[in-house]
């Protein structure tokens, strides 16, 4: 009886981890459009004011955007899903561009919307991309760099085969998007002369073990994720091995300005100096000490702002 006991209790505790690990990989990985699981709720219970500050940013910055001429393009990307991409040109003609890369389950209206106005000022001109899965674009699966620095590389190809391949580009991101340009910095074209990587994570899986240790799940974390990973092989089509920036930002072709809150633990501060250090190319790094994830450029912004003129006016 106490065999079968066990057994029983195995089994339960085996189901219970593939159901944990079934609906934390849904709530993480696929479109925002299923009832919250594990994940969000843990989310939204993790100090949820530390984005109030960012996201009344955005929505100022939104407010001058909102104001401008935009350009709606849309991109098929190789999965056959329709892209769109948000294009602001400078009010003189400028061979200069930024092509920019937001975060996880933000758009051209969250992080991307901070940088609208400091590029046109600058005389560049300014392509905001809604990943797949998220803002305007299709899409159900979130790739965490593998499927948005693909799609990212076709973008460039749409700006370069539009406006001439004598034109000077900076790819620039925030989070999922700053290792979204980590993963491109080894496959550019020529015309990026720059990158920006604003608070990276070296790869997905260590980002996913990052955060279930800070919620207190670390003996069953490395089971969730080999079950996530599973999943995400069969369902979104692709190995979160392919996610980790390392290799690529070793192999950089073009110059590397890395920033990251000094606070941050979402994404740990170290992961953005590991990538500095792994950096073969020229480089630069800011830290902004009191910021905590994807904040630096709230907390300042004056700071933030002379760092990237210095990079940009250095490069292109």
């Amino acid at each position: 009886m106490k065999k079968k006991t066990a057994f029983a209790l195995a089994g339960l505790g085996a189901a219970a981890v593939a159901g944990i690990a079934f609906h934390s990989y849904l709530d993480v990985m696929y479109k925002e459009t299923i009832p919250k699981g594990l994940i969000k709720i843990i989310q939204e219970k993790t100090d949820p004011g530390d984005l109030i500050e960012l996201s009344n940013m955005c929505e100022k910055s939104m407010e001058w955007v909102d104001k401008q001429n935009i350009e709606t393009v849309t991109l098929l990307n190789d999965r056959n899903e329709t892209l769109k991409g948000f294009l602001l040109m400078a009010e003189k003609p400028s061979k200069k561009f930024c092509v920019f890369a937001h975060g996880y389950r933000a758009s051209h209206r969250g992080d991307s919307a901070n940088f609208f106005k400091f590029y046109h000022d600058k005389g560049f001109n300014y392509l905001a991309v809604d990943h797949t899965a998220a803002g305007e674009s299709e899409g159900d699966w979130v790739g965490f760099d593998y499927y948005e620095s693909i799609d990212m590389l076709k973008w460039l190809d749409y700006i370069i085969d539009r406006y001439g391949s004598d034109i000077e580009i900076v790819i620039h991101g925030v989070s999922m998007g700053g290792a979204t340009v980590c993963q491109m910095a080894d496959k550019i074209p020529p015309q990026v002369k720059a990158i920006v990587a604003d608070c990276p994570y070296t790869s997905a899986k260590d980002e996913f073990i990052c955060v279930a240790n800070s919620v207190g799940i670390k003996k069953t974390a490395p089971y969730i994720l080999g079950a996530m990973n599973f999943l995400n092989k069969r369902l979104a089509g692709y190995d979160l091995e392919k996610t980790d920036v390392r290799n690529s930002v070793k192999n950089a072709k073009a110059p590397m300005l890395f920033i990251h809150g000094g606070s941050d633990t979402f994404v740990p501060t170290a992961m953005g100096k590991e990538l500095f250090d792994l950096c073969t190319t020229e480089k630069d790094m800011l830290i902004v000490e009191p910021a905590k994830h994807a904040e630096s450029i709230v907390q300042d912004t004056e700071g933030y702002h002379k760092k990237l003129n210095e990079f940009l006016d250095k490069y292109i």
